[in-house]
């Protein structure tokens, strides 16, 4: 006898894996990862350049750790090695180079996310292009800022940290806790972003509620391929051998489309979910009595 549970989690996952086929979620993920590498890169050229000028040397490297803090780390050479050279050259030149880069290929990478999750979630846009495009170069820009931001707080951090172990030494014991606090920051912004995207993002309003089971999907499948693929590339794939020069790219590619998967398949899974809440109220709807409507009262 097969549990019920048991039965309902197979017809779950079969339906899921329909949904990704029937809305091209192979297609839709290659087309993500491409746009993401190309938009990438200005965005976060702009940011280190802005973080320079208005700050320190040393809090610009810290956008580039922060940036690929959670990538694995033969993957996020390719982007840091390139991106660490900016520190080194701040002119207006520069600046404005990259910002003209952010407003059409950072801006191309949130239009990706968004045609995804309108497939995902079965919606058509109604708005104009010019209208999304600029919704898309706000989104890059409160992007920007917010990692702007958190990066201050990454190189403040430290800085706290010490002076508590200054003022109360016993606190050394948990030195645990920085770290854990590191990685907390990193992952609340990954976080906020993706609820950010999946209800502001596609056309239509979704509730915070209903888009937190994808949301808490993509993060645990995007930490299992992190650290999977990494081991992978560490002890048994060698890019370089195959593709010379262009294995880090290739290994970026591949590390980008297998998480674009990811954020496609949780906003599957958002909408498989209320699909099926759905049907239980459709269901249960048909399945309730009629009640006949009570008799009108006689006027006196």
């Amino acid at each position: 006898m097969i549990p019920r549970w048991l039965k309902q989690g197979v017809s779950f996952a079969l339906d899921l894996n329909d949904r990704f086929g029937r809305h091209y979620g192979w297609a839709m993920a290659s087309h993500i990862a491409l746009s993401v590498l190309l938009a990438v890169f200005p965005f976060l050229i702009v940011v280190v350049a802005l973080t320079s000028f208005l700050s320190t040397p040393e809090a610009a490297s810290q956008v580039v750790r922060l940036a690929f803090e959670n990538w694995p780390p033969a993957v996020a050479e390719t982007f840091s090695s390139q991106l660490t050279q900016v520190l080194h050259n701040q002119s207006g030149g520069l600046l404005t180079f990259g910002i003209v880069l952010l407003i059409w290929s950072s801006s191309s990478g949130v239009e990706a996310l968004r045609l995804a999750l309108d497939s995902a979630y079965g919606t058509q846009e109604a708005r104009s292009w010019w209208l999304l495009r600029l919704e898309s170069l706000a989104f890059v820009l409160l992007g920007a800022l917010a990692m702007f931001v958190l990066t201050g707080a990454v190189v403040l951090y430290p800085i706290i940290w010490d002076a508590a172990i200054h003022a109360l030494p016993l606190v050394r014991r948990f030195a645990f806790v920085s770290t854990i606090g590191r990685f907390a920051l990193s992952g609340a912004f990954l976080l906020v972003a993706l609820v950010v995207f999946h209800v502001w993002l596609p056309y239509g309003r979704r509730r915070l509620v209903a888009v937190l089971p994808g949301v808490g999907l993509t993060l645990l499948l995007w930490l299992l391929i992190a650290t999977g693929f990494g081991y992978y590339l560490g002890h048994f794939s060698n890019y370089a051998a195959t593709y010379a020069g262009l294995g880090g790219i290739i290994a970026a590619i591949l590390f980008l489309y297998f998480n674009s998967v990811v954020f496609i398949l949780g906003a599957e899974f958002n909408a498989a979910l209320a699909d099926r809440r759905k049907a239980r109220r459709e269901a249960v709807a048909a399945a309730a009595p009629e009640v006949a409507a009570p008799p009108a009262k006689l006027r006196a």
